[in-house]
């Protein structure tokens, strides 16, 4: 089980998506009262980014640009693991799943979410609202406990997912939907949210975030994306 101790959100414009996650994450540190050196893992959840680039993982940014145990490997020296988790809009859910995993075994026991997508380029379509969402992840302390994270697969349609490709006459890469989808919109009702189908996982995760004041029992939060996959992660305050 882990919790999230802090976090911090805001809606971003086109392509800046990599100072506006070093500005949350410094302020969700802060937040949470421990210091940038006690961060040993830094997970990020998106798929759209600059130029499309996946190498190296925009994780591996994030830990550059905070500059955590940015030094020379040796036996004595500590270390922060960071790598991207790209799953669609359910790569929130994914990513948690990975921190509760990974965070009991490494030294340092705290490990920054960050999630966001940035418009790929200026040649393609981008009617999204992008949101950056940054939360320090901790094993104990005081904030929302995540109990667990279900997946299913069973309406997955690869004909329903988006295709990026590189387009030879702009000499660019583009992006495209492929097949025409049922939208599925938001519902929210008590202890359940589920966000709209055709959200980023930024503002999945952002909207559900709106919904924990108030909340004294538990919350679980269902993403559906336009493939058909979902996964809900349950959460207990």
């Amino acid at each position: 089980m882990v919790v999230m101790l802090s976090w911090e959100s805001t809606k971003i414009g086109y392509n800046n998506l990599f100072k506006s996650t070093l500005k949350l994450a410094k302020k969700a540190i802060k937040k949470a009262k421990i210091s940038q050196e006690d961060i040993g893992l830094i997970v990020h959840g998106g798929v759209f980014r600059e130029h499309f680039r996946t190498e190296p993982a925009f994780a591996t940014h994030i830990h550059g640009g905070l500059d955590i145990h940015c030094t020379n490997i040796s036996f004595d020296s500590q270390t922060c693991f960071s790598f991207d988790v790209t799953d669609g809009s359910c790569s929130p859910h994914v990513a948690l799943q990975a921190i509760a995993d990974l965070l009991p075994s490494l030294t340092n026991k705290f490990a920054l979410l960050c999630i966001g997508d940035d418009r790929p380029t200026k040649h393609c379509e981008w009617d999204y609202e992008s949101y950056c969402v940054v939360a320090v992840i901790g094993l104990s302390g005081d904030g929302i406990k995540l109990i667990s994270v279900d997946y299913d697969n069973s309406n997955f349609n690869v004909n329903f997912t988006t295709t990026g490709y590189f387009d030879d006459k702009i000499k660019a890469n583009k992006f495209e939907k492929v097949g025409n989808i049922e939208e599925r919109e938001k519902e929210s009702r008590n202890n359940y949210f589920s966000g709209d189908s055709e959200w980023l996982s930024g503002k999945h995760m952002h909207e559900f975030l709106q919904r924990i004041d108030g909340q004294n029992d538990t919350l679980e939060h269902c993403i559906v994306d336009r493939s058909g996959k979902s996964t809900t992660a349950k959460w207990e305050f």
